[in-house]
């Protein structure tokens, strides 16, 4: 199995890379798009995320924060 990299030109996939195969060889390709630029994500802003804010920036956090068996 080879595993590499293209893009797609509007008509065809194009490898970035030669690829080492006889001609005719037949083939299976799998197509997954690569994300062209870092996605920025605010927080709390992703679907199903819980964010916890102490209710005084001053205040210590509890030492039990993480401790999630005995949360209520």
């Amino acid at each position: 199995m080879i595993a590499l990299k293209a893009h797609f030109d509007g008509k065809v996939i194009v490898p970035d890379e030669p690829l080492t195969l006889a001609p005719s060889q037949q083939v299976r390709i799998t197509v997954e798009p690569i994300a062209s630029a870092p996605v920025k994500i605010e927080l709390g802003k992703q679907p199903g995320s819980v964010v916890n804010f102490a209710p005084d920036w001053e205040d210590p956090l509890p030492d039990d924060i993480w401790d999630l068996e005995n949360q209520k």
